[in-house]
């Protein structure tokens, strides 16, 4: 099962996604191809330590329509479709934020905007 508006797969027990609160579909649609971004157009901007400060970055650039992930050792940041005691998966540092090329100079400046000091000490890149 998947949203169709994140695009996040979830367990087949799963029948709307708990962060878009969207009814989860069996296939997902094809994107068009100028939403289609090839894996080496992402660039890792900063290795953060802290997840409150990758959530609030990405919660940032979220809201300023840029397209961003974290990855930590774990895997993507955010919520799965497992049961248990909790949905979020277990993260592990660092936190690296990603986003597309494209987009690289205005998410360094949201970031540094809200972490301040700590962004800049994270910067993985000059650009």
């Amino acid at each position: 099962m998947f949203c169709p508006k994140c695009r996040y797969e979830y367990e087949p027990h799963i029948f709307v996604c708990p962060d878009c609160d969207e009814k989860l579909v069996a296939t997902l649609p094809e994107l068009p191809p100028e939403t289609l971004r090839e894996e080496e157009d992402w660039v890792e901007l900063a290795r953060l330590v802290s997840p409150m400060s990758a959530q609030m970055v990405l919660e940032v650039l979220q809201a300023k329509t840029i397209p961003a992930v974290i990855l930590s050792e774990a895997g993507f940041f955010g919520q799965t479709g497992q049961i248990g005691p909790t949905v979020i998966q277990p993260v592990a540092g660092p936190y690296s934020v990603m986003v597309p090329a494209d987009f690289v100079e205005g998410a360094d400046a949201e970031a540094e905007a809200v972490l301040g000091e700590e962004w800049r000490k994270a910067r993985v890149t000059e650009d």
